[in-house]
């Protein structure tokens, strides 16, 4: 079993039943990325999927529980993404860092449908009006203040170790982050870009220029 917040409440969904529900985020998340989350409706979703809306709404009662969700999606892959790397003990903080951007980036081109909609915090705060909101909001931000505490970790450590350069922890973590996340404004699938080998080329560049960025 595993949990997902729909219909305004956290619920526990078996495989199949996941697998539905992952259908319906991939779709909506294609619906926003397009259209952008004020001009979306439940119909696009619907269009886009190919289904009655009657489908979603036994999922999600609303436009803004498909938008909560598929943040929540976005952070889980996020934190796989990043976590094993940020982890290890047997690398030093510059491979760690080096490796984590990398995943990061890689994630991001690999799931380039949740990849805008996942970075709209004034869009997000819209999709939060409403009732029973509170639990995947505190949810959410948990998990992006654990992704998050993962690059503040591994720059602490590099800036104790004399690796990177002896300035505000935050203001180094924003600057990193900023160089991935930003990809959503500019990278777009498919074409020559549509390749693994040119993924890992794009995201080799990001994590070197981010690494050399803080090293002392």
């Amino acid at each position: 079993m595993r949990q997902t917040f729909a219909n305004g409440r956290t619920l526990k969904l078996d495989s199949k039943r996941q697998a539905s529900a992952r259908e319906i985020l991939d779709a909506a998340a294609t619906a926003f990325s397009e259209r952008g989350y004020a001009a979306t409706s439940i119909d696009d979703v619907a269009d886009v999927l190919g289904c009655t809306k009657g489908r979603i709404y036994h999922y999600f009662r609303t436009k803004g529980d498909l938008f909560i969700g598929i943040h929540r999606q976005a952070l889980e892959w996020a934190l796989e993404a990043v976590g094993p790397t940020a982890e290890r003990q047997d690398l030093g903080p510059e491979e760690k860092l080096r490796g984590m951007v990398h995943h990061h980036a890689m994630h991001l081109m690999n799931r380039a449908s949740y990849m805008g909609p996942a970075q709209y915090q004034i869009e997000m705060n819209l999709a939060a009006e409403g009732r029973n909101k509170q639990e995947q909001m505190a949810q959410i931000m948990k998990m992006r203040r654990q992704f998050e505490a993962y690059f503040v970790e591994v720059l602490k450590e590099g800036i104790e170790a004399g690796v990177f350069r002896d300035t505000e922890v935050n203001i180094l973590v924003k600057a990193v982050l900023g160089t991935v996340n930003w990809m959503h404004a500019w990278f777009r699938p498919g074409g020559s870009r549509g390749s693994a080998a040119e993924r890992e080329r794009i995201a080799a560049q990001l994590a070197e220029y981010a690494v050399r960025g803080v090293l002392a």
